[in-house]
């Protein structure tokens, strides 16, 4: 059972009550996690959610030629492989452990369920979800933007 203080300072379900966020508290389960420890593979299928209690975690990518790339550091309070729940996509992307810590894992199935059964949750979990991915569109757009600007003042 997670610790309600936790889901509520998490993006997505920031906007739920107490009882809506005891709700989500019952389906999710503490996981400790040493650095190092492969949480998951990118194309491998995804299961659940991840919010961190303590510790960090990396999220990396490979290149090309098989090097791999961190593309971001998330720690306490983060969440992630939430994309997957909304599309059943593999992973898109690795994620690894780089300190020790504990995070609250959420399975895809539970959370249906309890989104299934409560359509007062479910609709503030897929607003604040729908904000979150539509903020996270908007960083990689400018990301992006400045990429290609740089790209072409070197040509």
């Amino acid at each position: 059972m997670a610790s309600n203080s936790l889901l509520k300072n998490v993006y997505l379900f920031k906007t739920l009550s107490a009882d809506e966020l005891d709700a989500v508290s019952a389906i999710s389960q503490a996981q400790a996690f040493a650095s190092g420890d492969t949480i998951f593979l990118k194309g491998e299928p995804a299961t659940a959610l991840y919010l961190i209690q303590h510790g960090a975690v990396a999220i990396q990518q490979s290149t090309r030629s098989g090097d791999s790339i961190q593309v971001a550091t998330l720690s306490a309070g983060s969440h992630f492989g939430e994309m997957a729940f909304v599309d059943s996509e593999n992973r898109t992307a690795t994620a690894v452990a780089t300190d020790r810590g504990e995070m609250l894992v959420i399975s895809y199935a539970k959370l249906q369920g309890l989104l299934n059964k409560s359509p007062a949750i479910a609709v503030k979990f897929y607003r604040d979800l729908a904000h979150f991915l539509a903020g996270r569109l908007r960083v990689t757009t400018s990301d992006l933007s400045y990429i290609k600007e740089k790209n072409l003042t070197h040509f």
